[in-house]
């Protein structure tokens, strides 16, 4: 039996090392359909990328009234204007969600 000393890796051999082992997570490197998997993958994301932003205009919409609401709440003593902007702020944002969404699936159809 041998004893070999393992000499260590170089810097630029683990970061080639991790970028695949990342790649190989994340597209199924070890698959033997990686390239339809990842046209899958990137596809699917195309598809959806209008909707994906709908949650964060959503969120926007909500925390914008809150401000709003929390600004007058500070300037007129009345705390009623907190949670009237936030609940308008909701009202707005769905609203404009379902819009969107309806708006979307009617360019589908056509």
């Amino acid at each position: 039996m041998t004893d070999k000393k393992q000499e260590p890796l170089s810097k630029e051999e683990i970061e080639r090392i991790a970028q695949q082992e990342a790649s190989a997570s994340i597209f199924g490197a070890n698959s033997p359909n990686k390239d339809r998997d990842e046209k899958d993958y990137r596809e699917a994301m195309q598809q959806n990328a209008p909707y994906l932003t709908l949650g964060i205009q959503m969120a926007f919409t909500v925390a914008l009234g809150a401000g709003i609401g929390w600004w007058l709440t500070d300037r007129t003593g009345n705390s009623l204007w907190l949670g009237l902007c936030a609940g308008l702020g909701a009202v707005m944002g769905l609203g404009y969600f379902i819009l969107v969404v309806l708006r979307m699936e009617k360019m589908k159809k056509k």
